[in-house]
């Protein structure tokens, strides 16, 4: 069987190619035939290289215009883009290779910006899984004729994959519709082993964000400011900051301006978590929008409590007190109310962080990629009936 990955990232690499990534594995021991259609970003990464070794077929299609260029350079190459996708479909080697199933990865309203892929998918009438990584909920991102079109794209869709719940429930109430042949799947973590790290004897409060520097994303701008102020900026603690993105200017910028420079160390992106928590104490994640970060799943793995927001599958997650705490909101005032709260209860951190492992213990999957491999093995098959 033939079993067409689609990936929309203009990165090397994302938290959201691992999931797809480890099926695609999978199924190639299987002895399936793997296409992936991606930007020319990821056809860099090591991880889309050991696929191909595989035997994985990549597919690189036309759309990725650098990021950072000037609108004069810009402009012209997004107009040269419309005139030759008008002529040719970007998709069209992706259809040609007659893929038995699509497995289209992306933001919950994704498809909304991808005609192209849409406009050849009804054409062939293939089967589809959609695989929905992250979506806010405090703006709905769509209007009116980019609903229709979304909705009739999961009203299509053979299998609707969400990474948490809440994602899923958002997206129904922004589209006043429920979301048919809908599923919740758990992402790959990057932990050879779990179970609790031992805690650090540090004095010293060691916090840790473990995210990419995409502050619309992780909001780590929001946590700089409430470090910045009473009675944050005379405590004994250091934030430890593990990603890469390109707000990476931006936050040591904005360090610089609340004063806390010395306070902070960018690490950039680490592999070894295990490692990562036998340094620190806690994990801090102020996101504004999520689907189930890896950084949470493994920082509770490993023993470690969480101080987030209430957004997405947190609280699917993570009770207040008990596995962490809770900000009501992506906002200075919620997210320093938080920290308060979990700074009284400092001592109880290690008590918490083994909550956190027996939580996450019994929420993760330990083999999500096979789960999705057999899930794009049932809708061949049903396809096939």
């Amino acid at each position: 069987m033939k079993i067409a990955f689609i990936s929309i990232i203009k990165e090397t690499w994302g938290g959201s190619e691992e999931l797809w990534a480890a099926a695609a594995n999978e199924l190639l021991e299987q002895g399936q035939t793997v296409i992936i259609s991606a930007l020319s970003p990821l056809g860099h990464s090591s991880k889309i290289q050991n696929l191909e070794k595989k035997n994985a077929k990549l597919i690189i299609r036309r759309g990725y215009i650098q990021p950072g260029l000037t609108a004069q350079k810009r402009i012209p190459k997004k107009i040269l883009l419309f005139l030759i996708n008008k002529l040719s479909n970007p998709y069209q080697n992706l259809f040609g290779e007659n893929p038995d199933v699509l497995v289209y990865t992306g933001a919950c309203d994704s498809l909304k910006h991808d005609p192209y892929f849409l406009r050849l998918l009804y054409k062939r009438k293939k089967p589809l899984i959609i695989i929905n990584q992250v979506h806010t909920e405090y703006q709905k991102t769509f209007d009116d004729h980019e609903a229709e079109v979304l909705k009739k794209v999961f009203h299509y869709s053979s299998k609707n994959l969400f990474v948490s719940e809440r994602n899923k429930t958002v997206m129904e109430r922004f589209f006043a519709d429920h979301i048919p042949n809908a599923q919740i799947i758990r992402n790959p973590i990057n932990l050879a082993e779990i179970g609790p790290v031992e805690f650090p004897a540090s004095e010293k409060i060691q916090f840790a964000i473990v995210a990419n520097l995409l502050i619309n994303h992780k909001g780590q701008d929001i946590l700089f400011e409430v470090l910045s102020k009473e009675p944050w900026i005379n405590r004994n603690w250091h934030l430890n900051i593990y990603g890469s993105g390109v707000d990476e200017k931006y936050l040591k910028q904005l360090a610089a301006f609340y004063k806390i420079s010395d306070k902070l160390s960018f690490h950039g992106k680490v592999s070894d978590i295990r490692n990562v928590w036998s340094n620190n104490h806690i994990l801090l994640m102020p996101s504004r929008l999520e689907g189930m970060p890896l950084a949470i799943v493994e920082a509770m793995l490993c023993g470690r409590p969480v101080i987030t927001t209430d957004v997405a599958g947190h609280t699917e997650w993570i009770r207040e007190g008990v596995e962490g705490f809770i900000a009501g909101g992506a906002n200075v005032i919620s997210f320093s109310k938080a920290m308060q709260r979990a700074w009284q209860q400092k001592d109880q951190w290690e008590a918490l962080g083994k909550k956190a492992y027996e939580q996450a213990s019994k929420l993760y999957d330990p083999s999500p990629g096979k789960t999705l491999a057999d899930i794009i093995m049932k809708v061949i098959s049903k396809g096939n009936e």
